[in-house]
C-alpha cells in the first residue's frame, strides 16, 4: 500500500478529537442520567417485581437497559437488589442476560446516521431546560439534549479521525488489529474501563470505522473486548457486597467471558457472517458503514443469550463454588409467590411467615455484629452490620407490599388478623434494626473521638446485651412456633428490662457526679441505653400478638 505525504494540522485534530469525546461522553451520561430520574424508583420495582423467571428477567433487563441506556447500570441496580435480598441471583441472571442485549439500542441508534439531526435535537432538548419550569419536563428536555450531543460529539470527533486514517503509522497500526484479533480484543477492553462505557466505546468505535482505515475483523475484535469491559463497573459495585451480590457481578463477568472466547475462536466465519448481515439485510457498505459495527454488538449478545440461558443453573452453581460466603449473613432464598395471592391467602400468609423469619434472622446477625462492634474496633463487623440494616430495610419493603396485596383479596377474619400480625412484626423487626444502626453509629463516634468506655458501664452493657440476645432469640421463636410459654417469657422480662434501664441509668448519673467517666461519655451512654430499651420494647410487641387470639394494637396497618 502506497501512502501519499500527508499535512496535519495537529492543533486542529486533536482539539476535534478531544473535544468531540468530551461532547460524546457528556452527552451519553446527561441522557442515561436524566432518563434514570424521568423512571425514578419504578426501575427497582421494575426489576424487583417481573423477574420471577429468566426468559422475563431477560426482556425486562432489556427495556431497563433501553431506558437508561447502559447495561452496567442496570447490572449495578441488580447487585444492589440481591444485596438487599430483594432478588435472587438465579433472578438477577436473566436480568443480567437482558442487559447485554439492551446496551446495544445505543449502537443501533448511532448506526442509523441520525448525526445529520444533532443540532435540531440539542435545541429541541435546550428549549425544554430554559422554557419550561416542571421538572420532569426539564429532565426530558436533558434526555433529549444528552441524545444531540452524543451524535454531535461522534460527528467533531469523525471529521478529525478521517485526517489520523490518512497517516502511514495510524493506518498501518490500525491494520495490525486484523492480523492479530488478540490485540483488538485488549484494545476494547483497556478502552472501555478507561472510559466504564461499552456504549460509548463502541460508539468510538463505529465512527473510527467509517473512515475505511479498520478491517472489519479488527473493528469485531474491539467488540469482544469491549464486552469484557463493561463488567468492570460491576465488579466495582460488588466490592465489600455479601457474597449473593459478588455471584451477581461474577455472573456478568462469565457471560461475557464465554461469549468473547466462544466469538474469537470463531471470529473469522463470524466476520463472514456480520458482513453477510450487513450487506444482505441492511444493504449498507459493510466495510465502512457504522451499522455493521451495530450488527456485530448486537449478534454477540443475542447469540450468547440463546446459547447460554439452557446453562443458567449450571451458572449459579459455579460462581456459588467460586465465591463462598465467608463469616457473613445468610440470606435464604425466600421467593414470595405471586400465584398464591390467586390460589390461597392461608398459603400466601404461609409463604411471608417463612420470609419474616428470614427478616429475623438477619437481625439476629445484625445483633451479634453490633455487640462486637460495641467493644472492639472492628471496621469488618461494622460493614456486615450496616449491611444487615440494609437488608432488613429492603426485605421490610418487600413483605409489607406483598401482605397488602394479601389484604386486597377476600379475607376471613382469621386471614385479616394474621395478615395485620405479620405486618406489626416486620414493623418491629425494621425498628429493631435501626436501633440497631443507632448503636453501631455511637460506637463508631466512640472509636473516632477516642472516648474510653467505662469499666462498669462496659459491664452493665454486657449484662443488658445478653438479656436481649435472649429475648430476640425467644421473641423470634415465639413467632416461628407459636409458642404461648416462650411469649409469655419474654412479656413477663419485659419489666426486667426496663429496671435495668433504670439501675444502669441511676448507676451513670452517679458517675457524672463522682467525675469519674467524661462529659463526652456521658451523653453516648444515655443514648445508647435508650435505644437498647427500644429493642426490648419491640421484642415485646412481637410476642404481644402471639399471646393474643385476636389484633391488638389500634394502628392502622394499612
Amino acid at each position: 500500500m502506497i501512502f501519499l505525504e500527508v499535512v496535519i494540522d495537529w492543533k486542529w485534530t486533536i482539539f476535534h478529537i478531544l473535544g468531540g469525546l468530551g461532547i460524546f461522553l457528556f452527552g451519553i451520561n446527561m441522557m442515561g442520567e436524566s432518563l434514570k430520574k424521568i423512571a425514578g424508583k419504578k426501575l427497582k420495582i421494575i426489576l424487583e417485581k417481573t423477574t420471577n423467571t429468566p426468559v422475563k428477567g431477560i426482556f425486562v433487563g432489556i427495556i431497563v437497559t433501553g431506558l437508561i441506556q447502559s447495561s452496567s447500570g442496570t447490572t449495578v441496580l441488580v447487585v444492589g437488589l440481591v444485596r438487599a435480598g430483594l432478588m435472587t441471583l438465579p433472578q438477577a441472571v436473566g436480568v443480567i442476560f437482558g442487559a447485554n442485549i439492551g446496551t446495544t439500542i445505543t449502537s443501533v441508534l448511532i448506526g442509523l446516521k441520525i448525526s445529520a439531526y444533532a443540532l435540531p435535537i440539542m435545541f429541541v432538548g435546550s428549549s425544554l431546560i430554559f422554557f419550561f419550569q416542571r421538572k420532569k419536563i426539564k429532565d426530558i428536555g436533558r434526555t433529549i439534549l444528552g441524545f444531540g450531543m452524543l451524535f454531535f460529539g461522534l460527528e467533531i470527533m469523525g471529521d478529525a479521525l478521517k485526517q489520523l486514517v490518512k497517516l502511514p503509522e495510524f493506518a498501518s497500526m490500525l491494520l495490525s488489529v486484523a492480523h492479530y484479533p488478540i490485540l483488538g480484543v485488549l484494545v476494547g477492553f483497556a478502552t472501555t474501563i478507561l472510559v466504564q462505557s461499552s456504549s460509548a466505546t463502541i460508539g468510538l468505535l463505529q465512527q473510527l470505522y467509517t473512515t475505511g482505515g479498520i478491517p472489519l475483523i479488527g473493528a469485531v475484535a474491539i467488540v469482544l473486548g469491549d464486552n469484557i469491559g463493561t463488567t468492570i463497573t460491576s465488579i466495582i459495585a460488588s466490592i465489600g457486597a455479601p457474597s449473593a451480590a459478588k455471584r451477581s457481578a461474577a455472573i456478568h463477568v462469565l457471560f461475557n467471558t464465554i461469549g468473547t472466547i466462544i466469538f474469537f475462536i470463531l471470529i473469522k466465519p463470524y466476520t463472514a457472517l456480520v458482513a453477510f448481515i450487513s450487506e444482505g439485510v441492511f444493504g449498507v457498505d459493510y466495510l465502512t458503514d457504522r451499522m455493521t459495527v451495530s450488527v456485530a454488538h448486537v449478534l454477540f449478545n443475542v447469540i450468547t443469550v440463546l446459547i447460554l440461558i439452557w446453562f443458567v443453573k449450571q451458572m449459579v452453581w459455579l460462581v456459588t463454588k467460586l465465591i463462598p460466603s465467608k463469616n457473613e449473613v445468610q440470606i435464604d432464598d425466600i421467593v414470595l409467590d405471586e400465584t398464591l395471592l390467586k390460589r390461597s391467602s392461608v398459603l400466601a400468609l404461609e409463604n411471608t411467615k417463612k420470609a419474616i423469619i428470614n427478616m429475623g434472622n438477619v437481625a439476629r446477625a445484625m445483633f451479634e455484629y453490633t455487640y462486637d462492634y460495641s467493644f472492639e474496633n472492628n471496621h469488618k463487623n461494622f460493614e456486615m452490620g450496616m449491611q444487615c440494616e440494609e437488608i432488613i430495610d429492603g426485605l421490610d419493603d418487600k413483605i409489607h407490599n406483598f401482605l397488602v396485596r394479601i389484604g386486597a383479596g377476600d379475607l376471613g377474619k382469621y386471614e385479616m388478623t394474621e395478615m395485620a400480625k405479620q405486618i406489626d412484626t416486620i414493623s418491629d423487626l425494621e425498628r429493631i434494626g435501626d436501633h440497631l444502626t443507632n448503636l453501631i453509629e455511637f460506637f463508631e463516634e466512640r472509636y473516632t473521638q477516642k472516648i474510653d468506655l467505662h469499666p462498669e458501664a462496659k459491664a452493665d452493657l454486657i449484662d443488658l446485651y445478653t438479656l436481649l440476645r435472649k429475648t430476640l432469640h425467644q421473641a423470634l421463636q415465639a413467632f416461628e412456633t407459636h409458642d404461648i410459654d416462650i411469649a409469655t417469657e419474654v412479656n413477663v422480662r419485659e419489666n426486667e428490662l426496663d429496671k435495668l434501664v433504670k439501675k444502669y441509668r441511676k448507676n451513670h448519673i452517679t458517675r457524672i457526679n463522682d467525675k469519674t467517666c467524661s462529659e463526652t461519655e456521658a451523653g453516648f451512654y444515655v443514648d445508647i441505653l435508650s435505644n437498647m430499651e427500644r429493642i426490648g420494647d419491640h421484642c415485646n410487641n412481637m410476642v404481644v400478638n402471639v399471646l393474643s387470639e385476636s389484633y391488638t394494637h389500634d394502628d392502622n396497618f394499612f
